[in-house]
């Protein structure tokens, strides 16, 4: 079981991770729009989402869907946190407040 978890805490630190780079392949950008989507940021990010889609698969082997999902909203979380450490974001009190809310709803939901 501990497999499982390791495999859903990966789904959410690279989920997390490629949202990041999105954002940052977003930003300071020439006019261009189609350089928004085939910048190297950009690319990275594609192709780690496609990374999380293959271990999504094995990490719903090992729980239930409802149980899945509720774990992955802990992508709510690690996003907000990253970006305050990596892209130096504003950590304002309402995200705050939204980041223990989230956390106590998983945790309520899984016992």
């Amino acid at each position: 079981m501990i497999y499982y978890y390791v495999l859903m805490f990966l789904v959410i630190v690279f989920t997390s991770v490629a949202h990041l780079c999105l954002k940052k392949g977003s930003v300071n950008l020439p006019d261009s729009k189609m350089s928004m989507y085939t910048n190297p940021y950009s690319l990275v990010a594609y192709a780690i989402f496609a990374f999380v889609a293959f271990l999504s698969i094995y990490a719903q082997k090992g729980f239930d869907l409802k149980v899945f999902f509720a774990l992955n909203s802990l992508t709510y979380i690690c996003i907000p946190l990253l970006s305050f450490i990596v892209l130096r974001e504003a950590c304002t009190r309402n995200k705050l407040i939204g980041i223990v809310i989230i956390a106590l709803g998983v945790i309520i939901f899984n016992f």
